[in-house]
């Protein structure tokens, strides 16, 4: 199996990371934050809703007009998938009165710690305070802390991104102008909630 890169360290990234993992793959995931899964643990500090267990299609009637490209997404991991996900993480969960999914514990740092941990077993690296800047010569760029620019070549490079919504967790969207110039067709960035 090939090396994969990941670029971004939330919960997106995160998943991708364990998914190729787990399938063979050596993984990097790199984020410029100091940490992994920072969103995350923003998240637990409002309860970490993880799921729904509304209907299938009243979650996707949720969706709008991208219910239908996302059926599938979320036909191929549904919330009792996320469930068992986080339940195989040694975490268990409830299901609220609004029907919202929730870690009893109401946090997130044992989730993560528990997920960065398998990742860890499964032989995920990872790169911190390295900020994707594009790529280069079919490699990707990457400047650290220092100011210095670091190349990483791998087989494939997943962007999980974010959007441009909490710069403090890593999420400034400044990666629509690098994908902008690569030719990359970027629509406008806007709230989905």
């Amino acid at each position: 199996m090939g090396h994969v890169i990941v670029v971004g360290g939330g919960p997106a990234g995160l998943m991708a990371a364990d998914t190729l993992a787990a399938a063979g793959h050596a993984v990097t995931v790199v984020d410029h934050m100091p940490s992994l899964g920072r969103k995350l643990l923003m998240a637990g500090r409002g309860g970490l809703n993880l799921t729904h267990t509304e209907m299938r299609e009243a979650f996707l009637g949720r969706y709008g007009k991208a219910a239908v490209r996302l059926a599938p997404v979320i036909e191929a991991f549904p919330p009792d998938g996320l469930r068992d996900f986080v339940a195989a993480l040694g975490e268990k969960t409830f299901v609220g009165t609004s029907g919202r999914v929730f870690p009893c514990s109401f946090k997130a740092s044992p989730l993560l710690r528990a997920w960065l941990r398998r990742l860890d077993r499964l032989g995920v690296e990872s790169r911190t305070r390295w900020r994707w800047i594009g790529f280069e010569a079919g490699k990707a760029l990457f400047r650290t802390e220092t100011g210095a620019t670091e190349t990483l070549a791998a087989d494939a490079v997943v962007l999980a991104l974010g959007g441009a919504s909490w710069p403090r967790l890593g999420s400034d969207g400044t990666w629509t102008t690098i994908l902008a110039d690569l030719g990359v067709g970027i629509e406008p960035l806007r709230p989905t909630n």
